[in-house]
């Protein structure tokens, strides 16, 4: 499998794929960075509200494209490779794409807060170790959508895709976070889940009181669901992929 990843590593070697994972988070923290007082509350919020279902759908596709495009993935085909491991390894590639990207805008978020503190005497809303914790929920609530948006490009092209997925993202992420039903909508998940860890409301306004309180057992419940889902959509699209190829 490592031989896989690999390869799908060195195929998006100086592509905008690469270029995306430092790209979209960076993107993001500048968006915010004149308002000093609300800096890392902002970026947190514009990243999994707006920013991020657009990053991780466009490297979905990216890294599909890559060998979906004009080759129609003969180049694939014409080697002596298993294609589930194939597919899994495109999956496992753009997981590690967005904990890396993640991974930038906490680091980001953090120094950036400790900076606006020490420069306008503004204290820090988001603490390293809830940055952390957010963030590890924002990858785990969300990385069942990463075999689904591959899927999605091969099934019904890049366009239709992008829309389609971000389009959900939003509008689910946002309106399902505020009711009762969120555990049922994974695109819901990581919205609801940013209100016990960073403390933000699906709109981004600090959590006042017990606003839209969700139980530790029930994040818990959420992320384990996520893995779940992970593993039953790329089980499922692996033997679709599979069986179209040698179809």
């Amino acid at each position: 499998m490592k031989n896989y990843i690999s390869s799908e590593y060195l195929k998006h070697k100086n592509t905008f794929a690469k270029k995306l994972v430092w790209l979209a988070p960076i993107l993001t923290l500048c968006l915010n960075i004149l308002a000093p007082m609300w800096y890392q509350q902002n970026s947190y919020n514009w990243w999994y509200v707006f920013l991020y279902p657009g990053c991780l759908t466009l490297l979905s596709i990216l890294i599909i494209q890559r060998d979906n495009g004009k080759l129609k993935f003969r180049a694939i085909l014409s080697l002596p490779v298993d294609l589930k491991k194939v597919w899994y390894a495109k999956i496992i590639t753009c997981i590690i794409y967005i904990v890396l990207a993640n991974t930038i805008l906490m680091l980001c978020n953090v120094a950036g807060g400790f900076i606006i503190q020490h420069i306008f005497d503004i204290p820090m809303t988001i603490s390293p170790m809830q940055a952390l914790f957010g963030t590890l929920c924002i990858i785990l609530a969300s990385i069942w959508n990463i075999p689904l948006c591959l899927w999605f490009t091969k099934k019904v092209g890049v366009f239709a895709t992008l829309i389609l997925n971000v389009g959900m993202s939003f509008m689910l992420g946002t309106l399902g976070a505020n009711t009762s039903f969120w555990f049922i909508c994974p695109y819901s998940w990581v919205t609801r889940l940013m209100v016990p860890t960073l403390g933000i409301l699906p709109n981004g306004e600090s959590v006042t009181g017990s606003a839209l309180s969700t139980p530790l057992p029930l994040v818990i419940m959420t992320i384990c669901l996520s893995l779940l889902l992970l593993y039953t959509i790329s089980k499922s699209t692996a033997k679709s992929f599979i069986k179209q190829e040698v179809l």
